[in-house]
């Protein structure tokens, strides 16, 4: 069962050695861990752009085959299309790739690990935590 789903940031804070995030993934468990397959393009056009291309895409190989990748569903969409609805009309926004990881989270009933807390504590019902301390 996926209890965490890391955002982006975290994975980028990880990848720099953050041993916090190394502690909690340990205590977690990888198979309790996902990517979402936004946050795999995220991290894969940071690489790309980057000065050290090919060593970075070599590191998102490995990072890829130690946790599981999930994708958009029906509830996905439903989640994201509230969301950005309620956002809207409340006079703010949240980047399209951020409100759909957070709804893929959502989806699989886990909690989104990110170091934007503010960002996402503003979705209803989105259980949100902070790995990098």
């Amino acid at each position: 069962m996926i209890r965490f789903v890391l955002d982006s940031d975290t994975c980028v804070f990880w990848l720099r050695g953050n041993r916090a995030i190394e502690r909690r993934i340990l205590e977690a468990g990888t198979e309790q861990v996902a990517l979402s397959m936004i946050t795999r393009c995220e991290l894969t056009y940071g690489a790309w752009k980057s000065a050290r291309r090919e060593e970075n895409l070599k590191t998102l190989e490995r990072l890829h085959a130690t946790f599981t990748t999930l994708q958009t569903t029906d509830d996905v969409s439903r989640f994201f299309g509230r969301w950005k609805a309620q956002l809207e009309g409340a006079g703010a926004g949240l980047d399209d790739a951020d409100l759909l990881i957070a709804a893929i989270a959502h989806a699989h009933q886990a909690t989104l690990v990110t170091n934007n807390e503010s960002h996402f504590r503003r979705l209803p019902g989105l259980l949100v935590e902070n790995w990098t301390h």
